[in-house]
Protein backbone atom coordinates (compact mmCIF):
# COMPACT_ATOMS: atom_id res chain seq x y z
CA UNK A 1 0.00 0.00 0.00
CA UNK A 2 1.43 3.41 -1.44
CA UNK A 3 1.86 5.94 1.77
CA UNK A 4 3.61 9.26 2.23
CA UNK A 5 5.99 10.44 5.29
CA UNK A 6 6.13 13.37 6.22
CA UNK A 7 9.76 13.84 7.96
CA UNK A 8 9.78 16.06 11.12
CA UNK A 9 12.45 18.52 9.81
CA UNK A 10 9.10 19.53 7.67
CA UNK A 11 6.49 18.95 9.66
CA UNK A 12 4.17 21.76 9.70
CA UNK A 13 4.16 23.21 13.20
CA UNK A 14 2.15 26.65 14.64
CA UNK A 15 5.03 27.74 16.64
CA UNK A 16 7.91 28.62 15.17
CA UNK A 17 5.95 29.44 11.52
CA UNK A 18 7.14 32.00 9.66
CA UNK A 19 3.86 32.85 7.69
CA UNK A 20 3.18 35.20 4.49
CA UNK A 21 1.77 38.25 5.00
CA UNK A 22 -2.13 39.16 3.98
CA UNK A 23 -4.16 41.89 3.66
CA UNK A 24 -3.49 44.86 1.66
CA UNK A 25 0.18 46.59 1.69
CA UNK A 26 0.60 49.97 1.23
CA UNK A 27 2.96 51.04 -1.46
CA UNK A 28 4.81 53.93 -2.48
CA UNK A 29 3.48 55.35 -5.83
CA UNK A 30 5.35 58.65 -5.66
CA UNK A 31 7.90 58.63 -7.35
CA UNK A 32 10.75 56.53 -9.46
CA UNK A 33 13.98 55.32 -7.73
CA UNK A 34 16.32 55.98 -10.32
CA UNK A 35 15.54 59.61 -11.19
CA UNK A 36 15.20 60.29 -7.71
CA UNK A 37 18.83 59.66 -7.11
CA UNK A 38 19.76 61.61 -10.30
CA UNK A 39 18.03 64.93 -8.83
CA UNK A 40 20.03 64.12 -5.80
CA UNK A 41 23.37 64.24 -7.32
CA UNK A 42 22.69 67.40 -9.11
CA UNK A 43 20.26 69.47 -7.18
CA UNK A 44 20.62 71.31 -4.19
CA UNK A 45 19.54 69.99 -1.06
CA UNK A 46 16.62 71.57 -0.22
CA UNK A 47 15.11 70.16 -3.43
CA UNK A 48 16.66 66.34 -2.28
CA UNK A 49 14.02 67.10 0.98
CA UNK A 50 11.21 68.35 -1.19
CA UNK A 51 11.62 65.17 -3.80
CA UNK A 52 11.57 62.61 -0.33
CA UNK A 53 8.39 64.27 0.78
CA UNK A 54 6.67 64.79 -1.33
CA UNK A 55 7.31 60.91 -2.17
CA UNK A 56 6.13 60.18 1.55
CA UNK A 57 2.81 62.48 0.86
CA UNK A 58 2.06 60.15 -1.92
CA UNK A 59 1.53 56.91 -0.66
CA UNK A 60 -1.97 55.57 -0.40
CA UNK A 61 -3.33 53.76 2.33
CA UNK A 62 -6.14 53.48 0.92
CA UNK A 63 -5.34 51.79 -2.17
CA UNK A 64 -7.35 48.37 -2.42
CA UNK A 65 -9.24 49.00 1.46
CA UNK A 66 -13.04 48.41 1.41
CA UNK A 67 -13.21 51.69 3.72
CA UNK A 68 -10.72 54.60 4.09
CA UNK A 69 -7.79 54.59 6.77
CA UNK A 70 -9.08 57.56 9.50
CA UNK A 71 -7.82 60.88 8.69
CA UNK A 72 -6.60 61.83 12.38
CA UNK A 73 -5.08 59.94 15.19
CA UNK A 74 -7.56 56.88 16.54
CA UNK A 75 -8.61 57.32 20.18
CA UNK A 76 -8.08 53.53 20.96
CA UNK A 77 -10.42 53.82 24.44
CA UNK A 78 -13.65 55.05 21.71
CA UNK A 79 -13.14 51.62 20.13
CA UNK A 80 -13.23 51.26 16.15
CA UNK A 81 -14.53 53.44 14.00
CA UNK A 82 -17.29 53.18 11.27
CA UNK A 83 -14.55 52.32 8.44
CA UNK A 84 -12.11 49.92 10.67
CA UNK A 85 -15.91 47.63 11.05
CA UNK A 86 -16.80 48.60 7.38
CA UNK A 87 -13.41 46.55 6.47
CA UNK A 88 -14.01 43.95 9.20
CA UNK A 89 -16.59 42.49 7.83
CA UNK A 90 -14.73 40.88 4.91
CA UNK A 91 -17.68 38.51 4.32
CA UNK A 92 -21.01 39.21 5.58
CA UNK A 93 -21.92 35.77 4.41
CA UNK A 94 -25.47 33.73 4.78
CA UNK A 95 -26.94 34.84 7.66
CA UNK A 96 -29.43 32.34 7.86
CA UNK A 97 -28.42 30.18 10.46
CA UNK A 98 -26.94 33.35 12.71
CA UNK A 99 -30.92 35.10 12.51
CA UNK A 100 -32.48 31.72 13.13
CA UNK A 101 -30.71 31.37 16.13
CA UNK A 102 -31.35 35.06 17.39
CA UNK A 103 -34.84 35.16 16.28
CA UNK A 104 -34.80 31.92 18.81
CA UNK A 105 -33.51 33.69 21.52
CA UNK A 106 -35.01 36.71 21.48
CA UNK A 107 -38.44 35.06 21.36
CA UNK A 108 -37.43 32.74 24.35
CA UNK A 109 -36.64 36.26 26.40
CA UNK A 110 -39.69 37.64 25.69
CA UNK A 111 -42.01 34.27 26.52
CA UNK A 112 -43.91 35.68 29.46
CA UNK A 113 -45.39 32.18 29.86
CA UNK A 114 -42.27 30.15 30.49
CA UNK A 115 -40.96 29.66 33.80
CA UNK A 116 -37.39 30.81 34.12
CA UNK A 117 -35.71 26.87 34.95
CA UNK A 118 -37.53 25.73 31.45
CA UNK A 119 -36.11 28.61 29.85
CA UNK A 120 -32.67 27.94 31.32
CA UNK A 121 -33.06 24.71 29.91
CA UNK A 122 -33.18 26.00 25.80
CA UNK A 123 -29.99 28.63 26.61
CA UNK A 124 -28.56 29.79 23.71
CA UNK A 125 -24.92 27.97 23.61
CA UNK A 126 -22.02 30.47 21.92
CA UNK A 127 -18.99 27.92 21.57
CA UNK A 128 -15.15 29.20 20.71
CA UNK A 129 -12.88 27.47 19.30
CA UNK A 130 -9.38 28.85 19.00
CA UNK A 131 -5.77 29.15 20.35
CA UNK A 132 -4.41 31.67 22.74
CA UNK A 133 -6.04 34.41 22.16
CA UNK A 134 -9.32 32.77 22.01
CA UNK A 135 -8.29 30.86 25.60
CA UNK A 136 -7.81 35.21 26.80
CA UNK A 137 -3.91 35.31 26.96
CA UNK A 138 -3.03 38.82 28.17
CA UNK A 139 -6.27 40.28 28.78
CA UNK A 140 -8.43 40.19 31.81
CA UNK A 141 -11.16 38.11 32.25
CA UNK A 142 -14.09 40.97 31.47
CA UNK A 143 -12.04 42.29 28.91
CA UNK A 144 -11.94 38.79 26.42
CA UNK A 145 -13.47 39.04 23.46
CA UNK A 146 -14.90 35.99 24.16
CA UNK A 147 -16.35 37.61 27.85
CA UNK A 148 -17.40 41.29 25.79
CA UNK A 149 -19.51 39.10 23.47
CA UNK A 150 -21.73 37.18 26.48
CA UNK A 151 -21.72 40.31 28.18
CA UNK A 152 -23.05 42.37 25.53
CA UNK A 153 -25.71 39.23 24.53
CA UNK A 154 -26.53 38.76 28.69
CA UNK A 155 -27.23 42.55 27.85
CA UNK A 156 -28.88 43.05 25.29
CA UNK A 157 -30.56 39.78 23.78
CA UNK A 158 -31.16 37.45 26.92
CA UNK A 159 -29.96 36.25 29.84
CA UNK A 160 -30.89 32.95 29.23
CA UNK A 161 -26.84 31.81 27.33
CA UNK A 162 -24.29 29.24 27.84
CA UNK A 163 -19.98 29.63 27.09
CA UNK A 164 -17.89 27.33 25.37
CA UNK A 165 -14.61 28.14 25.43
CA UNK A 166 -12.17 26.02 23.44
CA UNK A 167 -9.44 27.91 23.02
CA UNK A 168 -6.11 26.60 23.71
CA UNK A 169 -2.42 28.42 23.71
CA UNK A 170 -0.38 27.00 20.83
CA UNK A 171 -2.76 25.06 18.91
CA UNK A 172 -3.75 25.07 14.98
CA UNK A 173 -6.98 24.12 12.96
CA UNK A 174 -4.89 21.05 12.52
CA UNK A 175 -5.24 20.15 16.27
CA UNK A 176 -8.96 21.97 16.36
CA UNK A 177 -10.32 19.87 13.53
CA UNK A 178 -9.54 16.68 15.59
CA UNK A 179 -10.92 18.13 19.17
CA UNK A 180 -13.82 19.98 18.17
CA UNK A 181 -16.32 17.28 17.76
CA UNK A 182 -15.55 16.30 21.66
CA UNK A 183 -14.70 19.48 23.14
CA UNK A 184 -17.99 21.76 21.33
CA UNK A 185 -19.89 19.45 18.73
CA UNK A 186 -21.21 17.24 21.17
CA UNK A 187 -22.00 20.12 23.43
CA UNK A 188 -24.78 21.56 20.63
CA UNK A 189 -23.31 24.89 20.35
CA UNK A 190 -26.02 27.49 18.52
CA UNK A 191 -23.09 29.92 17.27
CA UNK A 192 -19.55 28.76 16.74
CA UNK A 193 -16.47 31.26 16.64
CA UNK A 194 -13.37 30.17 15.01
CA UNK A 195 -10.20 31.70 15.78
CA UNK A 196 -6.69 30.45 14.87
CA UNK A 197 -3.61 32.93 13.90
CA UNK A 198 -1.19 30.12 14.22
CA UNK A 199 -2.18 28.51 11.09
CA UNK A 200 0.06 29.20 8.08
CA UNK A 201 -0.88 30.71 5.01
CA UNK A 202 -0.68 27.31 2.76
CA UNK A 203 -2.41 24.53 1.70
CA UNK A 204 -2.07 22.36 4.77
CA UNK A 205 -3.99 24.87 6.72
CA UNK A 206 -6.28 25.76 3.76
CA UNK A 207 -7.42 21.54 4.35
CA UNK A 208 -7.71 21.38 8.14
CA UNK A 209 -9.72 24.75 7.93
CA UNK A 210 -11.99 23.14 5.61
CA UNK A 211 -12.63 20.20 7.03
CA UNK A 212 -13.13 21.81 10.45
CA UNK A 213 -15.62 24.28 9.17
CA UNK A 214 -17.39 21.63 7.26
CA UNK A 215 -17.73 19.48 10.70
CA UNK A 216 -19.39 22.48 12.38
CA UNK A 217 -21.76 22.98 9.58
CA UNK A 218 -22.86 19.64 9.47
CA UNK A 219 -24.01 19.32 13.39
CA UNK A 220 -27.55 18.17 13.71
CA UNK A 221 -28.61 21.36 15.13
CA UNK A 222 -27.27 23.67 12.35
CA UNK A 223 -25.22 26.24 14.24
CA UNK A 224 -24.20 29.51 12.59
CA UNK A 225 -20.89 29.34 12.02
CA UNK A 226 -18.41 32.56 12.35
CA UNK A 227 -14.74 32.95 11.25
CA UNK A 228 -12.81 35.40 13.27
CA UNK A 229 -9.02 36.53 11.06
CA UNK A 230 -6.40 37.85 13.72
CA UNK A 231 -2.84 39.34 12.50
CA UNK A 232 0.21 39.74 13.83
CA UNK A 233 2.67 43.30 14.62
CA UNK A 234 3.51 42.87 10.92
CA UNK A 235 0.66 41.50 9.26
CA UNK A 236 1.23 38.52 8.96
CA UNK A 237 -1.72 35.74 9.09
CA UNK A 238 -3.99 33.16 7.25
CA UNK A 239 -6.61 35.10 6.31
CA UNK A 240 -6.04 34.05 2.72
CA UNK A 241 -6.53 30.66 2.50
CA UNK A 242 -8.86 30.43 5.41
CA UNK A 243 -11.03 33.11 3.17
CA UNK A 244 -11.22 30.81 0.41
CA UNK A 245 -13.13 28.18 2.75
CA UNK A 246 -15.30 30.52 4.39
CA UNK A 247 -16.06 32.27 1.10
CA UNK A 248 -16.66 28.93 -0.44
CA UNK A 249 -19.23 28.12 1.97
CA UNK A 250 -20.65 31.90 2.33
CA UNK A 251 -20.24 31.83 6.09
CA UNK A 252 -19.16 35.64 7.81
CA UNK A 253 -16.32 36.29 8.15
CA UNK A 254 -14.78 39.43 10.75
CA UNK A 255 -11.48 40.49 9.41
CA UNK A 256 -9.69 41.97 13.02
CA UNK A 257 -6.62 42.02 10.82
CA UNK A 258 -8.38 44.42 7.93
CA UNK A 259 -9.91 46.51 10.46
CA UNK A 260 -6.28 47.31 12.45
CA UNK A 261 -3.26 46.93 10.11
CA UNK A 262 -4.46 49.39 7.72
CA UNK A 263 -4.41 52.07 10.89
CA UNK A 264 -1.07 50.99 11.83
CA UNK A 265 0.74 51.20 8.68
CA UNK A 266 -0.94 54.97 8.09
CA UNK A 267 0.47 55.58 11.59
CA UNK A 268 -2.92 56.55 13.40
CA UNK A 269 -3.05 53.33 15.87
CA UNK A 270 0.03 52.34 17.84
CA UNK A 271 0.29 48.62 17.96
CA UNK A 272 1.51 48.69 21.26
CA UNK A 273 -1.63 50.31 22.25
CA UNK A 274 -3.84 47.06 21.17
CA UNK A 275 -0.78 44.45 21.96
CA UNK A 276 1.79 43.86 24.39
CA UNK A 277 3.98 41.61 22.39
CA UNK A 278 3.49 41.06 18.10
CA UNK A 279 0.51 38.39 18.41
CA UNK A 280 -1.91 38.74 21.47
CA UNK A 281 -4.51 41.72 21.81
CA UNK A 282 -4.17 43.45 24.82
CA UNK A 283 -7.61 44.54 27.09
CA UNK A 284 -8.61 46.82 24.86
CA UNK A 285 -7.21 44.81 21.33
CA UNK A 286 -9.76 42.36 23.08
CA UNK A 287 -12.18 44.56 23.58
CA UNK A 288 -12.47 45.96 20.45
CA UNK A 289 -13.06 42.41 19.05
CA UNK A 290 -15.32 41.73 21.13
CA UNK A 291 -17.66 45.13 20.36
CA UNK A 292 -17.07 44.51 16.51
CA UNK A 293 -18.49 40.91 17.03
CA UNK A 294 -21.55 42.06 18.99
CA UNK A 295 -21.86 44.49 16.35
CA UNK A 296 -22.28 42.13 13.54
CA UNK A 297 -25.02 40.21 15.80
CA UNK A 298 -26.83 43.53 16.66
CA UNK A 299 -26.90 44.49 12.93
CA UNK A 300 -27.79 40.95 12.12
CA UNK A 301 -30.82 41.16 14.72
CA UNK A 302 -31.36 44.56 13.03
CA UNK A 303 -32.56 42.67 9.76
CA UNK A 304 -33.97 39.72 10.85
CA UNK A 305 -37.22 41.14 9.18
CA UNK A 306 -35.39 40.51 5.80
CA UNK A 307 -33.70 37.20 6.68
CA UNK A 308 -35.52 34.36 5.40
CA UNK A 309 -34.57 31.73 8.47
CA UNK A 310 -37.21 29.23 6.83
CA UNK A 311 -35.14 28.42 4.28
CA UNK A 312 -32.15 27.28 6.57
CA UNK A 313 -31.75 23.59 6.04
CA UNK A 314 -28.90 21.00 6.91
CA UNK A 315 -25.48 21.31 5.05
CA UNK A 316 -25.51 19.31 2.13
CA UNK A 317 -22.77 16.86 2.57
CA UNK A 318 -22.34 16.10 -1.15
CA UNK A 319 -21.24 19.55 -2.01
CA UNK A 320 -17.43 19.73 -2.99
CA UNK A 321 -15.09 20.40 -0.79
CA UNK A 322 -12.26 22.52 -2.26
CA UNK A 323 -9.61 20.91 -0.42
CA UNK A 324 -10.81 16.57 -0.26
CA UNK A 325 -11.90 16.92 3.49
CA UNK A 326 -9.28 15.05 4.47
CA UNK A 327 -9.81 15.11 8.21
CA UNK A 328 -13.52 15.06 7.52
CA UNK A 329 -13.57 11.79 10.37
CA UNK A 330 -10.97 13.94 12.78
CA UNK A 331 -10.56 12.47 16.21
CA UNK A 332 -7.93 12.17 19.12
CA UNK A 333 -6.97 9.07 21.05
CA UNK A 334 -5.77 9.20 24.38
CA UNK A 335 -3.92 6.65 26.87
CA UNK A 336 -7.57 4.99 27.19
CA UNK A 337 -8.86 5.22 24.12
CA UNK A 338 -5.59 3.93 22.28
CA UNK A 339 -4.85 0.37 21.75
CA UNK A 340 -1.54 -0.03 23.58
CA UNK A 341 0.01 -3.48 23.03
CA UNK A 342 3.10 -3.43 24.70
CA UNK A 343 4.43 -0.94 26.92
CA UNK A 344 7.95 -0.32 28.45
CA UNK A 345 8.53 2.96 30.76
CA UNK A 346 5.44 5.09 29.98
CA UNK A 347 3.43 5.46 32.63
CA UNK A 348 -0.25 7.67 32.73
CA UNK A 349 -0.18 11.06 33.31
CA UNK A 350 -2.05 14.37 33.83
CA UNK A 351 0.17 16.72 32.58
CA UNK A 352 -0.12 19.08 31.16
CA UNK A 353 -4.04 20.06 32.37
CA UNK A 354 -5.59 20.29 28.78
CA UNK A 355 -4.10 16.74 27.66
CA UNK A 356 -5.02 14.10 31.12
CA UNK A 357 -4.62 10.49 29.93
CA UNK A 358 -1.67 10.71 28.51
CA UNK A 359 1.41 8.47 28.42
CA UNK A 360 4.69 9.92 29.41
CA UNK A 361 7.77 7.97 30.14
CA UNK A 362 10.92 9.83 32.88
CA UNK A 363 13.96 7.75 31.72
CA UNK A 364 12.88 6.21 28.20
CA UNK A 365 11.16 3.51 26.97
CA UNK A 366 8.87 2.10 24.06
CA UNK A 367 5.33 1.93 23.66
CA UNK A 368 3.80 0.22 20.64
CA UNK A 369 -0.19 0.73 19.45
CA UNK A 370 -2.36 -0.56 16.99
CA UNK A 371 -4.33 2.42 15.37
CA UNK A 372 -6.76 2.26 12.64
CA UNK A 373 -6.23 5.53 10.34
CA UNK A 374 -5.71 6.82 7.01
CA UNK A 375 -3.32 10.09 8.30
CA UNK A 376 -2.11 10.10 11.44
CA UNK A 377 -0.40 12.79 13.07
CA UNK A 378 0.77 13.07 17.23
CA UNK A 379 0.73 15.68 19.77
CA UNK A 380 3.51 15.75 21.91
CA UNK A 381 4.89 17.62 25.22
CA UNK A 382 7.56 20.06 24.04
CA UNK A 383 9.31 20.90 26.89
CA UNK A 384 11.98 23.33 28.69
CA UNK A 385 13.42 21.57 31.17
CA UNK A 386 16.37 20.04 29.33
CA UNK A 387 15.34 16.69 29.70
CA UNK A 388 12.97 15.77 27.05
CA UNK A 389 14.50 13.63 24.09
CA UNK A 390 14.23 12.60 20.60
CA UNK A 391 11.49 10.01 19.85
CA UNK A 392 12.01 7.49 16.94
CA UNK A 393 8.33 6.63 15.53
CA UNK A 394 8.10 3.37 13.24
CA UNK A 395 4.76 2.13 11.25
CA UNK A 396 4.33 -1.28 10.47
CA UNK A 397 8.44 -2.08 11.31
CA UNK A 398 9.53 1.13 9.55
CA UNK A 399 10.78 4.25 10.87
CA UNK A 400 8.83 7.11 9.46
CA UNK A 401 10.02 9.92 11.42
CA UNK A 402 12.37 11.26 14.55
CA UNK A 403 10.18 13.98 16.83
CA UNK A 404 12.57 16.25 18.89
CA UNK A 405 10.90 17.65 22.54
CA UNK A 406 13.26 19.34 23.46
CA UNK A 407 12.36 23.06 23.92
CA UNK A 408 15.43 24.09 26.38
CA UNK A 409 15.35 28.02 26.36
CA UNK A 410 12.25 28.31 24.73
CA UNK A 411 9.31 30.34 25.96
CA UNK A 412 7.86 27.42 27.95
CA UNK A 413 6.26 24.12 27.68
CA UNK A 414 3.56 23.47 25.60
CA UNK A 415 2.01 20.89 23.47
CA UNK A 416 2.84 20.46 19.39
CA UNK A 417 1.40 18.37 16.93
CA UNK A 418 2.66 17.25 13.71
CA UNK A 419 1.44 14.97 10.86
CA UNK A 420 3.76 11.84 10.44
CA UNK A 421 1.65 10.25 7.78
CA UNK A 422 -1.02 9.52 5.42
CA UNK A 423 -2.02 6.14 3.63
CA UNK A 424 -4.07 5.79 0.47
CA UNK A 425 -6.60 4.08 2.30
CA UNK A 426 -7.97 3.86 5.91
CA UNK A 427 -6.24 0.45 7.44
CA UNK A 428 -4.80 -1.09 10.83
CA UNK A 429 -1.44 -0.71 11.56
CA UNK A 430 1.08 -0.75 14.28
CA UNK A 431 2.67 2.19 15.28
CA UNK A 432 5.80 2.33 17.73
CA UNK A 433 7.17 5.34 19.83
CA UNK A 434 10.63 4.38 21.20
CA UNK A 435 12.62 6.85 23.24
CA UNK A 436 16.04 6.89 24.54
CA UNK A 437 17.23 5.99 28.02
CA UNK A 438 17.96 9.22 30.23
CA UNK A 439 14.92 10.88 28.08
CA UNK A 440 11.48 11.39 28.87
CA UNK A 441 8.75 12.06 25.94
CA UNK A 442 4.73 12.64 26.43
CA UNK A 443 2.64 11.07 23.89
CA UNK A 444 -0.07 13.43 24.40
CA UNK A 445 -2.85 12.43 21.79
CA UNK A 446 -2.50 9.78 18.55
CA UNK A 447 -4.48 12.39 16.13
CA UNK A 448 -6.22 10.08 13.77
CA UNK A 449 -8.48 10.74 10.55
Amino acid sequence: MKKKIFAAVTALVMSSAIMSGCGNESSDKGSDNNETTTAETTAPAETSETTSETAEQEIDYNEGLKAPVSEEKININDGFTENMYARALFNNGDTSRLAAKLKAAVKLAADKDMEAPEKAKHSTKIAFIGDSITAGSQADSENRYTNVLTQWWDENISYYWESINAGIGATDSYLGVHRVDEEVLKQEPDIIFIEFINDENNEFYKATMDSLVRKCLSAPNDPAVIMIEMTMEDGTCPQEVHSEIGLKYDIPIISYHDAVIPEVEAGNLDWKDISPDNIHPNNAGHRMLGEMLARFLSDTIDNLDNIDTDSVTHFDGSIESPTGDKYHDASLLDSESAEITENEGFENSADPWNFQNNLTCQNGGTATFELEFKNLGLLYYMTTDGKSGIASVSIDGEVVTEINADFTGGWGDYAKNQEIATFDEKGKHTVTVTVPEGKKFGILRWMIS
